[in-house]
């Protein structure tokens, strides 16, 4: 309706325009939903735009625009009578299938050749950990939008069971029980690793079986072929427990444990078709959600400044869609509002997501318009194209989030067949290719000059979050070895904070390494920072699956000391990173500390064995971590000098 009233007032206009354009963005800070409200009004007021020159009066469009907006929402509440559940089965389904690949990734590790470098292997992992991390995300989300402040009943409620399964598999998957390079070169004579690589091969399997399984809304029932492979491993521990070698009794403890860790999965996975077997105590989601105008504006509010990305976002997006208006109006453009079009649509929060969009967007407007022609041509025919219409329609929807190229080459189509039915076909072609180039270029030059976010100059507070998100899940895991295993709600949050801000941090190298060479920094020690703050995500992790209580005070004092001194060095690390600190005020190395968590006695019991040995791994990796942190404050300091 604004569009109509100011549409002959270009001043008026241009700041109508750029106001909106910032509100609408900004309103994003408040929730996911707002964000996809924000983003359709944009969306809406740029077709109306496109029609303007053609409009009645000013609630002709409004009108019809509505029209077609509830006509959508009537059809679409029709299949959701139908079929209520398919949104949660989608994205739970989409859960699973990446726990499948995480699994393969681990797998991967379990390759007993010597000297193995599992940097690489470690790297991969983290990506697909993100992956998996991301679906999680959006299973959780489309359950809180059927849930009463995060508390949810009915039909839902077995789907709700399903995800609090797959989060503890995923916890229990990206554990890591000792250093894979060490497991290789003592057992690398042996098919033990090998039968450990095959068993997390078939639990991937599985995992895909009951990807399809919820997908297609069937009962899954559990096969046999893990289970096999799983008596299969117990026999040959068994074995090698037997030989009596020395030398392998450590290791062949960290294989126990290893081994129990899988076992839990195996018995997760066969739960899934009787998600009721276990229930949590505390079953409620963390609802992130803002339901009250104080608490909208407050999230607004927060992200009203330069150091916040939707606010960079924000300002990068209104000057450019401002920008792309003058274009038209000083050259006269008729069907210039593809222009802006293509801007809202390219015009991401960072450089990698606005190149891959740009790539996607040219490539596929140029393959509409080639593929299109030739139809135009062969099927000139109103009712012929009608057909196209619809196809090109669904298509467009069916690629929209999957494959961005491909469903601008069907959107194109549509718009060619869309404008044919008004015989002006051949005549968008042109005017079509040549506004969103200058849609694009509008773009790119935002991102890159208009407050541009470069990774490498926020990737040193990415780093401090995932060790201090890493922190508070480790202080969360040791109370539970005082007063036993609960998977209450703060708990999951800690955990999945944890795994958000690894998968952050992958991103981010992934997303710096797309940017100009320029703006590249220390990319060898980020991928090295990345690899040890993921393992040391999996040793917290092994540290959570395995959580119960520990009744001997002897040992509990000796966690106890541990921890605080991890503890100690984490919040040290992360000043060091957020703050650019090249210099710490704790010792690295407590000799006494590190002996005492090397050694156990032979009386302890496994699970005690597990706990000292994890805290042994993380504080090993410490210096190190301190070591980078110094790196990245001196290369910062550096350059501001």
């Amino acid at each position: 309706m604004s569009v109509e009233v100011l549409w002959h007032s270009p001043p008026l206009f241009s700041v109508g325009l750029f106001i909106s354009t910032f509100g609408f963005i900004m309103l994003g800070s408040i929730g996911p939903r707002y964000a996809s409200i924000a983003f359709g009004s944009l969306l809406i007021a740029i077709y109306t735009m496109l029609g303007a020159h053609e409009s009645e009066n000013i609630w002709f469009q409004p009108l019809m625009l509505l029209s077609g907006a509830a006509w959508y929402y009537l059809v679409s509440m029709v299949w959701h009578i139908f079929w209520p559940m398919q949104p949660v089965q989608q994205s739970l389904s989409t859960v699973f299938f990446e726990l499948g690949n995480y699994l393969d990734s681990k797998r991967e590790l379990f390759h007993p050749v010597t000297e193995l470098v599992p940097q690489p292997l470690r790297i991969t992992e983290a990506k697909r950990n993100a992956s998996t991390v991301q679906a999680l995300n959006q299973c959780k989300s489309t359950l809180l939008n059927r849930s009463k402040r995060g508390h949810i009943d009915g039909a839902s409620d077995r789907f709700l069971n399903i995800y609090f399964l797959a989060q503890d598999i995923h916890e229990r998957v990206s554990s890591s029980h000792y250093r894979y390079q060490e497991l290789a070169s003592y057992f690398q004579h042996s098919d033990i690793l090998f039968r450990f690589k095959h068993l997390l091969e078939t639990q991937a399997s599985a995992c895909r079986e009951i990807a399809d399984a919820i997908r297609l809304g069937k009962e899954y029932q559990h096969q046999g072929t893990s289970i096999s492979a799983l008596d299969e491993l117990q026999t040959s521990l068994q074995f090698l427990k037997d030989q009596q070698n020395p030398q392998w009794r450590l290791p062949l403890i960290q294989l126990e444990f290893l081994f129990n860790n899988l076992a839990t999965v195996e018995k997760q996975l066969s739960n899934v078709s009787n998600p009721d077997a276990e229930k949590l105590e505390e079953r409620v989601l963390d609802d992130t959600e803002a339901h009250t105008l104080s608490a909208m504006w407050q999230r607004v509010k927060s992200n009203l400044n330069k150091d916040s990305i939707l606010f960079r976002h924000a300002i990068r997006m209104s000057v450019a869609l401002t920008l792309g208006y003058a274009i038209i109006q000083f050259f006269n453009i008729e069907r210039g509002y593809w222009i802006l079009l293509t801007t809202l649509f390219v015009c991401q929060p960072n450089y990698s997501a606005t190149k891959q969009k740009l790539t996607a967007r040219v490539l596929g407007t140029i393959a509409g318009l080639l593929v299109g022609v030739p139809l135009l041509t062969f099927f000139p025919s109103q009712e012929s194209q009608l057909v196209f219409i619809v196809l090109s329609g669904v298509l467009f929807f069916a690629f929209r989030i999957n494959n961005y190229g491909f469903a601008t080459a069907f959107i194109t189509l549509l718009v060619l067949f869309c404008f044919n039915q008004l015989g002006e076909g051949y005549a968008v072609i042109l005017p079509r290719l040549t506004d969103t180039l200058i849609g694009c270029i509008l773009a790119v030059l935002a991102v890159v000059y208009i407050l541009p976010d470069w990774q490498s100059k926020r990737l040193h507070r990415v780093m401090a979050d995932a060790i201090d998100a890493n922190k508070v899940y480790l202080g969360q895991i040791i109370g539970q070895y005082r007063i036993g295993k609960k998977d209450n709600l703060s708990y999951r949050i800690s955990r999945r904070n944890a795994h958000n801000s690894d998968a952050n941090l992958s991103a981010a190298i992934s997303n710096m390494l797309i940017e100009p060479g320029k703006y590249r920094t220390a990319v060898d020690e980020s991928f090295r920072f990345l690899t040890l703050n993921h393992a040391l995500l999996s040793y917290v992790s092994a540290l959570g699956a395995h959580r119960s209580r520990i009744d001997d005070e002897t040992t509990h004092q000796l966690v106890l000391e541990s921890h605080r001194i991890i503890h100690q060095h984490l919040e040290a690390l992360h000043n060091q990173l957020y703050n650019h600190c090249e210099d710490i005020n704790i010792a690295l190395t407590n000799s006494d500390l590190e002996e005492r968590l090397s050694e156990w006695r032979e009386e302890d019991d496994r699970s005690v064995r597990m706990v000292l040995q994890q805290l042994h791994l993380i504080y090993r990796m410490i210096p190190e971590l301190h070591s980078l942190a110094a790196k990245f404050a001196a290369r910062v300091e550096h350059k501001t000098s």
